[in-house]
């Protein structure tokens, strides 16, 4: 009698085992860590304005997932990252006396370093056994340019905050879209880059695009 109770002991101890190991989780969240890299196309350039050399984007950081239904495959992605955004592009200084045929700076690059927060409306064919699947990903990217590096070749010495304001605050469309870890991903700014200063008679009211592609880690 007693093995007999033993038995029952260990096997109903077995089923629980068993039920505990294909426990599904209806609660998941798709907390990410993300990671992009992108081409940066220059927008509305001035006519005495042309971008020059490979311009290119780096970012990293995290998400944090919100379900907004019950399947969960519907939901909005909130995040903080680091920006790094490297532009080249040439400007010419009308301060300098237009004699000076080689008063044009080339070559230069503007390296803007940026904290980002990221907002996603998310819509993907997830569940909780499912760990690849399909994201669409429409939202929007706050950017605030806490530091910048300059470097100009040219031939007279100037300040390059009279030739170039550097706006603080940069925002814009995105879109993600893919499978499992790989994804396209592009941004659309919203708003100017750099702002005209005195000593330009023209706007510098550029703008970027980017494409690239967008790693989401879990």
């Amino acid at each position: 009698m007693r093995k007999v109770a033993l038995f029952i002991l260990l096997f109903t101890g077995f089923i629980h085992a068993q039920k505990d190991s294909t426990f599904v989780d209806n609660k998941y969240l798709e907390d990410q860590l993300y990671f992009n890299l992108t081409y940066i196309h220059m927008l509305n350039l001035p006519d005495r304005v042309s971008q020059s050399g490979f311009s290119f984007g780096l970012a990293g950081g995290f998400i944090k997932d919100f379900p907004l239904n019950a399947g969960r495959n519907v939901g909005l992605g909130a995040g903080i990252g680091y920006g790094f955004n490297n532009y080249y592009f040439n400007v010419e200084l009308d301060a300098i006396d237009p004699s000076e045929t080689d008063a044009i700076i080339k070559n230069n690059k503007i390296i803007l370093h940026t904290v980002e927060l990221p907002i996603e409306l998310r819509f993907r064919n997830s569940t909780p056994l499912k760990y690849k699947f399909w994201r669409f990903y429409p939202g929007v990217k706050l950017a605030y340019v806490f530091a910048n590096n300059t470097s100009f070749s040219r031939s007279a010495d100037f300040d390059v905050s009279d030739i170039i304001d550097i706006n603080q605050f940069i925002y814009g469309l995105t879109f993600s879209a893919g499978y499992n870890k790989w994804n396209l991903h592009l941004y659309y700014g919203l708003n100017d880059l750099f702002n005209e200063t005195e000593l330009n008679d023209y706007q510098i009211n550029i703008s970027d695009f980017r494409i690239g592609l967008i790693f989401y880690i879990f």
